[in-house]
């Protein structure tokens, strides 16, 4: 149970975006190089990637298959769905940022200027801003990178500076249109999905197409809306995985 501490915090970082949470550093885990081929041309297929492979940088095979995947389905089936060809992939968290939490005295030393453990990682990860704002009340930054750099990944290697209490990705709060990818062992599957009405607090209204790209082969498995068909398709079961799986990144 969250005490009135944690919720005060949890209030004032909503301006960030951000859910506050604490997750057990692995202390096997294995510092990754410096970030190379990030940003990428093609945003989408860039941070589909990312949260597929789970690496701090989208790896480049991956990243091409994506984006085949994503020209071959829209230009297959955009004439009979024309949605599918609006609708964009979203991260669940603000790619490229994290928040990193100080203790007392190691927060004064940031606000003063004074604080250089992170002066390494923040070249060698190409931090472009330092976000300030909140030190001086509860001891955060936002720190903001070049590239498109997956934030936990990043969180791993910042948790462990000293005088760091947290690190942590910069969470999204809201409902949106977006496409739910999952990576199977013979190729990748999307769930697009449609969605409107009150969508900041929670997407009322929904419409899903859901695809398996097999090879270079895009295949239509089908189409469902939820608010006007109450009967789940025989699909749903497997494509609900694909949401399953987006709320774990």
């Amino acid at each position: 149970m969250f005490n009135v501490g944690r919720i005060t915090l949890v209030l004032i970082l909503s301006f960030y975006s951000v859910i506050t949470c604490s997750r057990p550093i692995n202390n096997t885990y294995i510092e990754p190089p410096p970030p190379e081929h990030t940003p990428k041309e093609n945003e989408e297929a860039e941070l589909i990637t990312l949260c597929l492979s789970g690496n701090l940088v989208a790896p480049d095979d991956l990243y091409n298959q994506a984006l085949e995947d994503l020209v071959a389905i829209r230009s297959t089936f955009g004439a009979e769905f024309e949605s599918i060809k609006h609708i964009t992939f979203r991260t669940p968290w603000i790619v490229g940022s994290l928040i990193v939490g100080f203790n007392d005295a190691t927060a004064q030393k940031v606000a003063n200027g004074e604080y250089y453990a992170w002066d390494e990682p923040n070249k060698k990860y190409q931090v472009t801003k330092i976000d300030k704002g909140l030190v001086g009340s509860i001891g955060s930054v936002v720190l903001h990178f070049k590239g498109r750099l997956h934030p936990r990944r990043l969180a791993k290697l910042y948790a462990v500076l000293p005088g760091v209490r947290y690190a942590q990705p910069n969470v999204r709060i809201g409902d949106s249109p977006t496409i739910y990818p999952r990576k199977i062992e013979s190729g990748i599957t999307y769930l697009f999905r449609a969605a409107w009405g009150d969508c900041p607090s929670g997407c009322i209204n929904s419409v899903y197409w859901y695809f398996v790209v097999e090879g270079d082969q895009p295949v239509f498995i089908g189409h469902w809306t939820p608010n006007e068909e109450s009967q789940k398709p025989d699909w749903w079961d497997e494509a609900n995985q694909n949401i399953e799986q987006y709320r774990e990144w």
